[in-house]
């Protein structure tokens, strides 16, 4: 009302709420619990789970490592992946209300999922969490593990997740003893505590490029403990032969070099030997002293007179030179 044509808002009376968190759409969300992610086929046993939480036919995840090409989308899917060993074989609990559909393609998925979770008989369809155990790969609903066990960890999922929503819980208790459990369905014991007992199936994109981050750094960290051990592997090799090579050349003396006759009485200790040793090493040294002086005569043999006249005569030193000979000899200092 002061009639300067407008009003400036505040960010309050423009932002009052939180923006709402991007939901995935639920019929995509769906088809990623009904179908496989390489093949785009209902999923049927056996069904393997990868690090980052797809869900796969196994036929069709060893079809695409025999042959990168056979699926066009195959590398931006699932390139992480190197071979078998990063996949991890579901034991999955089937639905007794589920009919497989005669067809195969996209179009015609059954209204009823074709795994449910064994404590809860709740459909795996994507309404709910659901979780993996790594040790064993039984599959159960997030609930319903979390009832029966409940000092199960959260997983990598807890680290993705914003401060603020994460819930305020106390931290328990806990001792240096390794703890224990039975898996509710095999009975195959786990470590409800360890980060990655639990592998959730298909979750957001947040948690997806953190377990992407994790593979590859624990890619990293196992490609450099090879590299360290082969490195120590080397050196200890280098050492033990470096340690036993002394004691064979000493066992075996070479007779061009014949034993001083000092030596003939080892002292205690193994002081012959380092003396010897010692004696081998000046002798070898003024020999190449003496082949490169004869090398230096032979030289100069063919030099002129001035030439020589250039380099000092090995003489008397305090003879003094007169004429030519001490013109090369000189040394010009102002402060002389």
């Amino acid at each position: 009302m002061g009639a300067d044509g407008g009003s400036i808002p505040d960010r309050r009376d423009l932002v009052k709420t939180k923006a709402k968190a991007e939901q995935t759409d639920k019929a995509l969300l769906r088809e990623l619990f009904f179908l496989c992610a390489l093949s785009k086929r209902p999923l049927s046993r056996p069904v393997v789970l990868d690090p980052l939480g797809k869900l796969y036919n196994k036929d069709a995840v060893i079809e695409y490592f025999i042959d990168r090409s056979k699926y066009g989308d195959g590398d931006q899917i699932c390139g992480y992946l190197k071979g078998v060993k990063d996949l991890m074989t579901l034991n999955l609990t089937p639905n007794p209300s589920y009919t497989p559909s005669i067809s195969s393609t996209t179009a015609d998925i059954p209204s009823r999922a074709p795994f449910v979770c064994p404590l809860s008989l709740k459909e795996m369809s994507g309404t709910v969490p659901f979780i993996a155990l790594r040790p064993c790969g039984c599959v159960f609903s997030d609930a319903a593990i979390r009832a029966v066990i409940p000092n199960l960890t959260k997983g990598s999922a807890a680290s993705a997740m914003i401060k603020d929503d994460k819930p305020d819980e106390a931290k328990p208790v806990t001792s240096g003893v390794k703890e224990e459990v039975a898996c509710p369905n095999c009975g195959k014991p786990i470590e409800p505590t360890k980060s990655s007992t639990i592998l959730p199936i298909n979750p957001p994109r947040e948690v997806q490029e953190l377990l992407l981050d994790n593979l590859l750094a624990s890619r990293a960290a196992a490609k450099s403990s090879k590299k360290r051990k082969a490195t120590s592997a080397i050196i200890e090799a280098t050492t033990v032969s470096a340690d036993t090579e002394p004691v064979k050349k000493a066992a075996r003396p070479s007779s061009e070099s014949p034993v001083p006759r000092h030596s003939a009485s080892p002292a205690p200790g193994g002081r012959a030997t380092s003396a010897v040793s010692q004696n081998s090493l000046v002798r070898s040294v003024h020999e190449k002293l003496a082949e490169q002086e004869q090398k230096r005569l032979v030289a100069q043999a063919g030099m002129s007179d001035a030439v020589k006249a250039m380099f000092k005569p090995k003489g008397d030193p305090g003879q003094k030179r007169s004429g030519m000979d001490d013109f090369f000899g000189r040394t010009f200092t102002r402060y002389a």
